[in-house]
């Protein structure tokens, strides 16, 4: 056994000293190789265009004396990769931020807002002329603009560990990647404000709220009011369902209503007209504004 493991070894130092003499007798022309690839990854490096990334942390804040409205919904600000997100430190609050973040609804509003669909797709847009190059068919639409931006451009990333949230944001150009991502701060800043805002209202007007027969009678009037025609009662069914499941709680008890029985298909039906309607006029409504 032992003279076979010698052997062995002795053959593997052999391959191995003849594998030094191949390779220093090519010396030349292992070294023109490994210049030529050196070379090249230097002017592949060079003509790339950088990919910049500017990040923010989501810090759950702790009570800084910001206020009754402000301190229950906490805080959002700081400068993307330099300070964090201070929001409220409970879930529900952490999960209504994540979900603002991650809404269409507020990408859109943002790419529309700040007039990025040319800036994305740069590629398609004469400048000169200020309009889209091609088919209009073939123009790109807001739906376009979230699918790119929600995949390519703008990350979020929940740890739930530590209860954190990061917001990344690349782009090809440093300061417009900083700038967005300050902005979508202060954008879902200023929407948790304004929910916090809306709630407080709604709590300070609570006490005041009557269900009588009046107010009954208004109900009976919106949910069962006659649809147009055959074709539109379902959807007119459908869309009274949803409003039901998007009252509080407290609104559905005085009403003495309850929620849809089939309360995750009424959702996803909903979900799925609303994703139709807005497909179909985001793309006119950009034309009309561009």
């Amino acid at each position: 056994m032992s003279t076979a493991t010698e052997e062995w070894r002795d053959d593997a130092d052999i391959d191995f000293r003849q594998l030094l003499r191949t390779v220093w007798a090519r010396r030349v022309l292992v070294g023109i190789v490994a210049a030529a690839c050196g070379i090249l990854a230097g002017a592949v490096s060079f003509v790339m265009t950088p990919v910049y990334r500017a990040s923010t942390v989501l810090v759950p804040a702790s009570d800084r004396g910001f206020g009754d409205a402000s301190a229950a919904l906490g805080q959002l600000g700081g400068l993307a990769s330099l300070a964090g997100i201070e929001i409220g430190g409970s879930n529900v609050e952490v999960e209504e931020a994540l979900a603002v973040l991650r809404s269409r609804e507020f990408t859109e509003k943002f790419i529309r807002e700040k007039n990025l669909l040319p800036v994305l797709f740069a590629h398609k847009w004469d400048a000169a002329a200020g309009h889209w190059q091609g088919e209009e068919a073939k123009w790109p639409t807001l739906a376009k603009g979230f699918r790119y931006f929600n995949r390519k451009l703008r990350f979020v990333v929940f740890d739930k560990k530590t209860n954190l949230i990061t917001v990344q944001v690349e782009w090809r150009d440093r300061q417009a990647a900083a700038q967005w991502a300050n902005e979508l701060v202060a954008r879902v800043n200023e929407e948790m404000r304004t929910r916090a805002a809306a709630e407080g209202l709604v709590s300070d007007f609570r006490a005041e709220l009557r269900a009588d027969q009046r107010t009954r009678a208004f109900r009976d009037l919106v949910l069962n009011a006659p649809a147009r025609s055959m074709r539109e009662a379902p959807v007119q069914r459908l869309l009274m369902n949803a409003a039901v499941d998007l009252m509080p709680d407290f609104a559905r008890s005085m009403h003495g209503l309850s929620r849809p029985a089939l309360r995750p298909l009424v959702r996803g039906a909903t979900l799925g007209i609303a994703g139709t309607i807005r497909w179909a006029f985001a793309g006119e409504n950009y034309r009309r504004t561009a």
